[in-house]
């Protein structure tokens, strides 16, 4: 069985192999309109046109990502100033229902929020659609 010091072994003798070959013989020459046509082609409407998408593809791609990245730093900083830092004790008379009434306020106020940055967010893109289709 062939361990990877060997595999690696060989592809170090493969490449001194290749190495010498070059040395000997040169580079092959690529053919002589190759570079005319390479021109011509970068030229032509379609090839134009599909590098044009690209570019715009990508930069929709930052563009919604750099969305993402937003809304996670408002979420995040949304959480850390809505959340209590402390939960108040509760009332040694009821505890349980105290820290009932403690949760379904907390799940109120981040619903709300959740609903505030959602709305927040469409309109954001709403604008950002808009202003593309122009």
């Amino acid at each position: 069985m062939r361990t990877e010091y060997d595999k690696i072994k060989d592809l170090d003798a493969y490449t001194e192999q290749l190495i010498r070959q070059v040395e000997k013989e040169g580079l092959i020459k690529a053919p002589a309109h190759m570079k005319q046509e390479i021109l011509e082609r970068s030229k032509r409407l379609d090839y134009q046109l599909a590098v044009t998408t690209r570019k715009v593809s990508k930069q929709m791609q930052l563009f919604f990502y750099s969305l993402k990245v937003g809304a996670a730093v408002v979420t995040a900083l949304f959480l850390l100033f809505m959340v209590p830092k402390e939960i108040p004790q509760a009332e040694p008379i009821a505890p349980k229902e105290a820290a009932r009434q403690q949760e379904e306020t907390l799940n109120r106020r981040l619903n709300n929020g959740m609903r505030e940055l959602d709305q927040m967010l469409n309109e954001m893109l709403d604008w950002e659609w808009k202003q593309s289709g122009n």
